[in-house]
């Protein structure tokens, strides 16, 4: 396909279609700021990070933490320390683009992403040798990609993706394509803390083969605004799809979280697992959509949505939904529950000798742990984990707070 009629076509589709077509989603929708498409769209150029003049590039948490990454992106500069991550040109994949899972017909937002990206990054990992990548997008200036993954057959791949920002009022706007081989595994933790000024709109679609497996966590801790929207099907037979979401929102805060799984095919397992806590005058709509194909049977589906709200003002609206097309021989649940924090729970830790301050920060980091417990990858845990005691100790949100594993409440998962 050629790369200018592919963006022609994305300029069409973007000018033309709505903002959202569900009729419930409409009462529930957060408006964005998108900036103005260029005649040229902008592209991240291979140059190193010293030669941007982002002061965002030296992190003294990071420093002392030792974390090293394999891909930074900051400004108009893109640096990679690894041979499984290309950074190029959209027009240089036009043999991909036929290929594309997020079609500019989609929706709005992902005809905004092909009509405005020309950058694509490419991870391509094959072989049964695990590979953990950690990735570092600094918001210091409107930020718009496409990243590709494809995982082969019999490959483990784990991934970390940190967005962080300087404190402008810019939008990052990254649109991931994931898929996923027979036999494969990827595990997938996106982390963002960027400053309240930011914006984050987020776009993923993924495919998972035969046996394969695909866990995604979402920590959605910073930007004034959120937007996702993630789609993930389980195309193959015998496939596992599990996302975990975990939102903490203050000050005037808004996050949109629209996540769709879909069951395709027979012993397929869908699992949406939301967890959300908001304070002052936050906002946050949770859109959990489980989907059963025809033809799906011994399916397992499951969508559970949980929301405390630790202050009057706060609002969170659970909105799960189900559609099951087989309906012999599956299982598909879904729930959702809000609520103000427990007081029996909060008078039973002041018993043993807790201050209350003391004992709503365990009470609220022993919430959120349950949906950061799912991340294996060490430095997404230890970082999404001290991200998220920060912000629960009233920390702001931007760069990053002292790493530490201190303090921090966490399920232990690991089976016995």
């Amino acid at each position: 396909m050629d790369y200018k009629a592919f963006r022609e076509d994305a300029l069409e589709k973007y000018a033309s279609l709505p903002d959202e077509t569900n009729d419930l989603y409409k009462r529930y929708f957060t408006e964005m700021r998108l900036p103005e498409i260029p005649a040229e769209a902008g592209s991240l150029k291979g140059a190193p990070l010293s030669d941007s003049g982002s002061e965002a590039t030296e992190i003294p948490a990071l420093k002392k933490a030792g974390i090293n990454f394999d891909l930074v992106v900051s400004g108009s500069n893109a640096i990679s320390t690894s041979g499984s991550i290309k950074v190029c040109e959209m027009e240089s994949i036009s043999d991909r683009l036929p290929g594309k899972l997020y079609r500019s017909s989609d929706n709005r937002f992902a005809a905004y992403s092909n009509a405005n990206s020309r950058t694509a990054i490419l991870v391509d990992h094959n072989g049964e040798a695990p590979e953990r990548l950690n990735m570092l997008f600094i918001g210091d200036s409107d930020l718009s990609f496409q990243s590709f993954f494809n995982i082969g057959e019999k490959s483990r791949l784990s991934v970390f993706q940190m967005f962080v920002s300087t404190g402008k009022p810019t939008t990052s706007m990254p649109l991931q394509e994931f898929v996923l081989g027979k036999g494969s595994e990827l595990e997938l933790t996106l982390l963002s803390n960027a400053g309240s000024a930011a914006s984050l709109l987020h776009l993923s679609k993924g495919t998972v083969a035969e046996n394969g497996t695909l866990k995604a966590n979402f920590v959605y801790a910073g930007a004034g605004r959120t937007k996702a929207i993630n789609i993930f099907g389980a195309n193959g037979t015998g496939s596992s799809i599990e996302v975990n979401e975990a939102v903490y929102g203050s000050s005037s805060q808004i996050f949109d979280i629209n996540t769709c799984l879909t069951n395709h095919t027979e012993r397929s397992r869908t699992r949406l697992s939301t967890g959300a806590v908001l304070t002052d005058t936050a906002r946050c709509n949770l859109k959990g959509y489980a989907k059963i194909d025809r033809y799906a049977k011994a399916a397992f589906s499951n969508v559970s949505e949980k929301g405390i709200l630790l202050s009057a003002d706060a609002r969170i609206d659970a909105l799960p939904d189900m559609s099951i097309d087989y309906s012999d021989q599956v299982s598909a649940t879904h729930s959702a529950s809000t609520s103000p924090m427990d007081k029996e729970a909060l008078f039973y830790i002041n018993s043993r000798g807790i201050g209350e301050a003391q004992a709503r920060e365990i009470f609220v980091s022993s919430f959120i742990s349950k949906y950061l417990s799912g991340i294996s990858h060490p430095n997404a845990m230890e970082i999404s984990s001290s991200v998220m005691l920060s912000r629960i100790r009233g920390g702001a949100c931007g760069m990053l707070p002292e790493i530490t594993a201190k303090d921090v409440w966490y399920e232990n998962k690991e089976k016995k």
